[in-house]
């Protein structure tokens, strides 16, 4: 956005009327030559919602850094960005050795990875200007808000896929070459619970993020005073999930969505810390484009990132089989 665009949008953001907003954006519009005239920004409305659109998950779990062309490597197998980022290399630990003897002689390499980057688009959706003058809601926030949100959760499908790929099959191997993906019988008990913490912590990792579903996240509801301890468990029981500030439990960060198609019922994925599981760099923020030709508004998001889940061990997946 340009210095001329910018003081266009401070004068919106001054309009709290939006039916005056509107009327300003109209005038803006029509007074833009043909061509890309802006870039948007979400604002809050007033109209009826069909359904919750929420923020990306992925986000939350591996914070996005914002990558410059100065970052970028070369290879020579294709002209597409990428970032080449170091890893820890594997090494023997140290051994007790009799007085008069050397110690053993190892060579170390360190180990490499790749972040490839992808665009994220929206389709182009396309409206003739005369046709949004009838509009009393927040026009920006009708070409925006779900958009925005539409590609952070095909940010989250994509990571999902790839972590489903990562833990295997139920109770099989996963691609760190040990078991990644278990079935606990029993329900989603507190001892049962317990396992989940330990999975992680049994392969040297922390425990950084835990996902899961809301109708799986109510479980918590069921556990009793003697489970929860204090006066917790009345808290669960009259302000329900709200009631977990930051869906903190057992020292552990918590994520509640409401995304069930990705992450199933009574199914819980355990993420190591971000430093200990990959790399999630933007090369392009997500910006939204509005080209005016003629009569016509052509509405279209798009940005390119990249994401590497590079320690495969730092993932894992239980299933509470009911």
């Amino acid at each position: 956005m340009n210095t001329k665009e910018a003081a266009i949008q401070d004068e919106f953001d001054k309009i709290e009327n939006v039916q005056e907003r509107n009327a300003k954006i109209l005038a803006a519009i029509d007074d833009a030559s043909d061509g890309q005239i802006k870039s948007a920004s979400s604002a809050g409305t007033n109209m009826i919602r069909r359904r919750i659109r929420e923020e990306g998950f992925l986000r939350r779990i591996l914070p996005p850094q914002l990558a410059t062309n100065d970052d970028l490597n070369r290879v020579l197998e294709h002209d597409r960005p990428l970032i080449i980022e170091d890893m820890e290399p594997g090494q023997r630990g140290s051994k007790s050795i009799p007085f008069g003897d050397a110690a053993d002689t190892e060579f170390y390499y360190g180990n490499k990875y790749a972040v490839y980057f992808n665009p994220i688009t929206t389709p182009e959706f396309t409206k003739d200007i005369n046709e949004l003058r009838t509009y009393k809601m927040d026009l920006r926030q009708v070409v925006t808000d779900n958009a925005l949100k539409d590609i952070e959760t095909e940010e989250d499908t994509q990571f999902i896929n790839t972590v489903n790929t990562i833990c295997g099959p139920s109770n099989g191997v996963g691609a760190g070459g040990i078991q990644q993906n278990f079935t606990l019988t029993g329900g989603f008990e507190r001892d049962q619970y317990v396992e989940v913490l330990n999975g992680l912590e049994n392969v040297y990792l922390n425990n950084g993020v835990i996902l899961m579903n809301r109708r799986t996240a109510k479980n918590f509801l069921k556990w009793g005073r003697d489970e929860i301890g204090g006066d917790l468990a009345e808290k669960l029981l009259t302000d329900g999930l709200t009631a977990l500030t930051e869906a903190k439990l057992f020292g552990i960060k918590h994520l509640f969505t409401i995304k069930r198609h990705l992450v199933p019922d009574n199914t819980v994925f355990v993420f190591a810390e971000p430093n200990f599981l990959g790399k999630f760099y933007e090369l392009q923020q997500t910006c939204m484009f509005i080209e005016k030709k003629k009569d016509i508004l052509r509405v279209s998001a798009r940005e390119t990132i990249g994401c590497t889940v590079a320690n495969v061990l730092g993932c894992q997946q239980y299933y509470f089989q009911p």
